[in-house]
């Protein structure tokens, strides 16, 4: 019996590791993973800096939206746009910025993200909200605590 369901276990990592690294420069995955997984994926490249597994998570046509009056504030169009004027500027206003989801909850092809995000004098909770379609996501919004992070700006 042990051997059967470590057996089982085994079959059942392939179906979940299926699809993770297929998908062509469109965006378009052919396995489609549920939307929960795939923004923990997001959450996880985005972690390790892997900014190639990060952008092939994300529509080429991404909308991504940080609201408030900080350096990464903005309506980004584009997985380019979010890398350089999101990723970027986060190591530099915000250093050692860290985020570590702490929930996660989904609706349909929404997914939405309870979070810690810290950072040198950073120490406050974050909401983020995902659309994923066909196992690419296609929008973010950030609800960030803007004004903590606006006095934790080293610049």
């Amino acid at each position: 019996m042990k051997s059967i369901l470590i057996s089982l276990m085994f079959i059942a990592s392939f179906g979940v590791q299926a699809g993770h690294h297929e998908g062509d420069k469109a965006g378009h995955h052919e396995g489609h993973q549920d939307p929960k997984s795939v923004v923990m994926q997001a959450y996880e490249t985005f972690s390790s800096g892997d900014t190639d597994a990060w952008a092939a998570l994300h529509a080429d046509d991404l909308v991504f939206t940080v609201f408030g009056n900080i350096a990464s504030s903005g309506k980004h169009l584009g997985r380019e746009a979010v890398i350089q004027n999101v990723f970027e500027p986060i190591s530099v206003h915000w250093p050692k910025f860290k985020i570590t989801p702490m929930a996660y909850y989904t609706d349909g092809n929404m997914v939405f993200v309870h979070s810690k995000m810290t950072a040198d004098n950073l120490d406050t909770e974050t909401m983020h909200m995902f659309k994923v379609e066909n196992g690419i996501i296609q929008t973010f919004t950030a609800f960030d605590d803007t004004d903590s992070m606006a006095a934790a700006d080293v610049l």
